[in-house]
């Protein structure tokens, strides 16, 4: 576990994230095909690297029989997370479709082609937009931590502070309501570790323009309608 990073009694976030992402049976899963109760499996993965990566590590445990604060130290990496171990795999039927399937498939690009342009217009965005054709979000998967969100104190009550990476210096620094003291990056590693923030590696450089249209616009902008057209066109990265 956390002897690989020199602490001992630790779980490891990449120890975590194989558990997500463990193939896990469903003994009775209703087959609405077969009409019957069948042996399945559920397994979550990635399908593209975002950006940007929330980590929510589970601090309080709540049974029908006890409630607690979980406490276990969980050691993450400040810099070089890989992300690959839970992507998943190409499919080689969608890259390469059949003969018989290359008119619907041509089809169905021209349409999400159009409406993707009518969208965002002429613009076409960095690598990072979400609707750019150069955004594949499948070749780099190693993140830095620039950020964590700490639960200090118990079940019943507690304090919340952060520790930030400045991108000026690259110190971190505790935030602590008013007060703000330098600490070493050694010292982010802690029990108290809830809400961990990645960066894609390059993503670091990146500007607002990169992922979205920031020009300005004449009238009001865009409708409700237009809004939700253009997020339904989203590839999103969502785990639940």
């Amino acid at each position: 576990g956390g002897k690989m990073y020199g602490y001992s009694g630790s779980i490891t976030l990449e120890e975590c994230l194989d558990s997500f992402a463990k193939e896990e049976k469903i003994p009775e899963a209703y087959c609405s095909k077969c009409q019957e109760f069948r042996i399945q499996t559920k397994r979550m993965s990635l399908w593209r690297f975002p950006p940007f990566v929330i980590i929510h590590l589970k601090r309080f445990q709540f049974t029908q029989h006890m409630r607690r604060k979980l406490r276990d130290l969980v050691v993450f990496p400040i810099e070089g997370l890989d992300l690959s171990r839970i992507v998943a795999p190409s499919s080689t039927n969608h890259e390469h479709p059949s003969n018989g399937d290359k008119s619907s498939k041509s089809s169905e690009k021209s349409t999400s082609e159009s409406d993707s342009s009518d969208a965002i217009g002429d613009y076409n965005g960095g690598n990072l937009h979400p609707l750019s054709k150069n955004n594949c979000g499948r070749s780099e998967s190693i993140y830095d931590l620039y950020g964590v969100v700490h639960h200090q104190g118990a079940l019943s009550g507690g304090h919340y502070v952060a520790s930030l990476k400045s991108d000026l210096d690259n110190k971190w620094r505790l935030f602590n309501d008013a007060q703000i003291y330098e600490l070493l990056s050694r010292d982010v590693v802690d029990p108290s570790a809830y809400i961990l923030f990645y960066m894609r590696r390059d993503a670091k450089d990146a500007k607002l323009e990169d992922f979205w249209d920031t020009r300005e616009r004449e009238g009001k902008g865009m409708t409700e309608e237009e809004v939700e057209k253009m997020m339904k066109q989203r590839d999103r990265c969502v785990i639940s």
